[in-house]
């Protein structure tokens, strides 16, 4: 049986009168039925089978093959760095690089492409470090639907062997420079 209501309104149509004690106990005879039938025969779960997380993004996924998410996991603001070396003349940030301090050693520098947020979906807040532990310097380039913001008058590299320059992501497709940039002689 069909709950019957008394008047119209987010329900749908109503009757537009008091409702009759026949009807009254259909609707309690229908939602008892309802109630007897979820008792007697519960839905059975669908339990979780997997949760990958990939630097701060969890995704939650399920034993028919579902997914949820990813979700951005919290992040405290004074967070631990990872260091690595890198020891190549390229670099190209992956998301485990995200909060992490990079020493590039390589004597010829070492070129770095960050990624657009198609390639790589770091969350905005990340901060990526790089130093120049060597005498090659560390250059910052991107594709031309990534900005780089740098100093104006400087160059997107780093100054010289000791500086640390940080990448730190402020919108889907931007990124800030935030350290000891070379200065641009010819500007």
């Amino acid at each position: 049986m069909t709950i019957v209501y008394r008047t119209a309104g987010a329900w749908g149509a109503g009757q537009g009168y008091n409702l009759t004690a026949l009807q009254v106990d259909g609707n309690f005879y229908d939602l008892d039925q309802r109630i007897q039938a979820i008792e007697g025969n519960p839905p059975e779960p669908t339990n979780i089978s997997n949760i990958v997380v990939v630097g701060t993004q969890m995704t939650i996924i399920l034993e028919d093959a579902t997914e949820f998410g990813p979700f951005t996991l919290p992040q405290a603001n004074f967070r631990p760095s990872v260091v690595a070396t890198i020891a190549t003349t390229t670099y190209d940030p992956v998301l485990g690089d995200a909060n992490g301090y990079k020493r590039c050693t390589n004597a010829a520098g070492c070129a770095v492409t960050v990624p657009s947020n198609a390639e790589v979906a770091f969350p905005v807040d990340t901060e990526i470090s790089f130093r120049q532990a060597g005498d090659g310097t560390v250059t910052f380039d991107a594709p031309t639907d990534v900005t780089l913001n740098g100093l104006l008058g400087y160059l997107n590299q780093t100054a010289f062997e000791g500086a640390a320059v940080t990448l730190k992501k402020v919108a889907t497709d931007e990124w800030d420079l935030i350290g000891l940039l070379a200065e641009d002689v010819t500007a």
